[in-house]
C-alpha cells in the first residue's frame, strides 16, 4: 500500500485487501468530513442520502481505476472531482457518521458463479441506499450475492 497525500494506491490488489484498506480509510476519512458533514444535513435522514447522493452524482465524476487501485479520501475526492465506488462509499461513510447516521457498507457481487465483490456502495439502518455509481437514488442494482459491513458510528 502507497499512501499519496489524499489517497491509498493499491497495486494489484486482491479484494481482501481492497475491502481492508476502504474500511481502514474511513477513520482517517471521517475526521476530515467532520467540516463539511453539515453541508449534507436534511431535516430527514432521507433527505439527507439524497443530499450525499446529489452531490456525488453532480459533481464527482466516476472514474473506474485500472492497474493502480485508488481509495480516495474526501479531501482527495474533492480536489481531483474524480472516484469510482470505492471512494464514492468512503465519503459517503464519512459525511454519515459524522451526522450520526448508523450504516453499513455494501459489498456487492453480480456474477452467479463468483461472490466476490465487485461493487460497494452505502446503506443506512434504516434502510436508504446510497450508490451514485448506479445513478438512481435509493436503489440498487440487483445483486447475487452481497456482504454487508456495520460501520461503527
Amino acid at each position: 500500500m502507497i499512501k499519496r497525500g489524499h489517497t491509498i494506491v493499491k497495486r494489484n490488489a486482491t479484494n481482501s485487501e481492497l475491502q481492508r484498506a476502504i474500511e481502514g480509510a474511513i477513520p482517517q476519512a471521517t475526521k476530515q468530513a467532520a467540516n463539511i458533514a453539515n453541508r449534507y444535513k436534511g431535516k430527514t435522514e432521507e433527505e439527507t442520502c439524497k443530499k450525499i447522493f446529489d452531490y456525488l452524482k453532480n459533481n464527482i465524476n466516476y472514474k473506474a481505476d485500472g492497474l493502480d487501485q485508488q481509495v480516495r479520501l474526501p479531501s482527495g475526492l474533492m480536489r481531483t472531482a474524480q472516484g469510482d465506488c470505492k471512494s464514492y462509499s468512503v465519503f459517503t461513510s464519512a459525511v454519515l457518521s459524522n451526522l450520526g447516521i448508523p450504516h453499513k457498507l455494501v459489498y456487492a457481487s453480480y456474477d452467479p458463479k463468483d461472490p466476490t465483490p465487485s461493487h460497494i456502495y452505502v446503506m443506512t439502518d434504516k434502510g436508504c441506499i446510497i450508490d451514485a455509481v448506479y445513478g438512481k437514488f435509493n436503489a440498487e442494482k440487483k445483486a447475487t450475492y452481497k456482504k454487508y459491513k456495520p460501520m461503527n458510528i
